[in-house]
């Protein structure tokens, strides 16, 4: 084992001990093994589904270090490890996969059945310090903030999301939602059709204006059908390819109303409670012949790595990802991060924990 800290015993961290029951305690910093590193975290994300997790769900056991989107600089590297790795700034890819079930043969990381996730099944970083493999880095260059380096897990998947629909120049494309990951789909997406059109669809007036000052064109749902809203911008039957990113039936129902004939659904909101068809609807997907297609996190193997390209794309600076950012606090201060997201009136995007 190598360090350029003197490792501390024990450290601050958010743990979750109950549903609803966060709070900011001193615990054991974790052990650093064979073939680990010890991340010195500088900067975690709250993610929406962290909000169900902390306040609805639960996590897989109590208690639990929630937090999976960080970033951070490795201070100490375990036996078998590159010491060259120390003091390198990194994010992680947050899944840790079983190695051996069938999607894992395929380096299909995503589909594993019977992974673990820092964060949910095991600890994560809403802490100053973490454990983390070897194989889950993914080391950024100085010139990039922890704070945007942090944004890559969203990115990562928003970019798989735009993979999957195979977009092409002056093609039409609408996005249902108006988080994080709806703007970070949104201008991957616009960087791939050329003339086409990016339509955000939502509800919140701030978003919505947010979403316009970006380029983006907008529908706003409290006062118009998306799917009309769409016809109207695009001239046509709908958009070529739409994008859920909320998770809900009303959300999903619009996404299939709002695609044109022969057109494309990606399914990327997580669901909160059981989602259910109308008939008519399920027969538009039939009758017009929609493709649904679903989208999990990210590809991470030879063939594809979305964290590595997306990474090219924050360090190339053709992002405002310091606008999305829209909050940060200290963990000791997670109280206010999460009034915030709760708070309807307050405009925010990516509200995140910058840790010392």
């Amino acid at each position: 084992m190598k360090s350029l800290i003197e490792i501390p015993e024990n450290m601050m961290a958010l743990v979750l001990h109950g549903v609803g029951d966060l709070r900011y305690e001193q615990v054991e910093v974790p052990e650093l093994k064979d073939g680990t590193v010890l991340l010195k975290i500088r900067a975690c994300g709250i993610c929406s589904s962290d909000m169900p997790r902390i306040f609805v769900n639960g996590t897989y056991h109590f208690p639990t270090i929630p937090g999976h989107e960080f970033s951070g600089e490795i201070v100490a590297v375990g036996d078998g490890v590159d010491e060259s790795l120390l003091g390198k700034r990194s994010c992680v890819f947050p899944m840790l996969p079983c190695r051996s079930c069938r999607a894992c043969e395929m380096e299909e990381w995503a589909q594993c059945s019977g992974y673990s996730y820092f964060g949910s099944r095991c600890d994560g970083a809403f802490a100053q310090y973490l454990v983390v493999p070897t194989w889950n880095l993914v080391p950024f260059s100085d010139d990039l903030s922890f704070e945007e380096a942090a944004l890559c897990e969203p990115a990562a998947v928003s970019l798989h999301a735009v993979n999957i629909a195979a977009l092409k120049e002056g093609m039409n494309v609408a996005i249902i939602g108006t988080g994080t990951i709806a703007f970070l789909i949104g201008s991957f997406a616009k960087s791939k059709i050329g003339d086409g059109k990016v339509i955000i669809c939502g509800r919140s007036g701030n978003k919505l204006d947010y979403a316009k000052n970006l380029g983006f064109d907008i529908v706003n749902t409290s006062e118009e059908e998306p799917q009309e809203g769409i016809k109207r911008i695009t001239g046509s039957d709908g958009a070529d390819v739409v994008f859920e990113a909320v998770g809900s039936n009303a959300a999903i129902t619009n996404a299939i109303k709002s695609a044109a004939a022969l057109g494309k659904v990606v399914l990327v909101g997580n669901p909160e409670e059981d989602l259910h068809l109308e008939k008519n609807v399920y027969w538009s997907i039939l009758r017009r012949q929609i493709t649904i297609a679903g989208s999990w996190n990210s590809n991470y193997n030879s063939r594809i790595n979305d964290w590595a390209d997306a990474l090219k794309i924050f360090e190339s600076g053709k992002l405002n990802l310091r606008g999305l950012i829209t909050h940060t606090f200290e963990l000791k201060d997670y109280e206010k991060a999460f009034a915030a997201i709760k708070d309807p009136s307050e405009f925010t995007l990516k509200v995140m924990f910058s840790i010392n």
